[in-house]
């Protein structure tokens, strides 16, 4: 086998399967603003996990006005601190 048709055939075997709320407008708009954040890298890719496992919460959440509540990057960034921090203070316990 030549190496094209390797790679083509591995690269076909890693492909996933797109998370099924990944075109939503709620989901597509969190991403943009993930992007756009300006954070370190490993911070992103932590937004984006957590945008992935809280897509279905994140859609039926209502959508709130300005003052009335987090919006949904707010609401994305405090479950992602709370995860990190989970991560954290679990990784302390076993160490300690």
């Amino acid at each position: 086998m030549n190496g094209l048709a390797t790679l083509t055939r591995l690269n076909r075997a890693m492909d996933v399967e797109p998370h099924p709320l990944a075109q939503h407008p709620r989901i597509q708009a969190l991403r943009r603003q993930i992007r756009e954040m300006g954070v370190p890298s490993d911070y992103m890719s932590r937004l984006y996990h957590s945008l992935y496992k809280y897509a279905d919460q994140i859609v039926e959440k209502p959508e709130y006005g300005p003052g009335e509540g987090w919006d949904d990057l707010e609401a994305l960034q405090q479950v992602t601190l709370e995860d990190m921090t989970e991560r954290w203070l679990r990784a302390r316990l076993i160490v300690g």
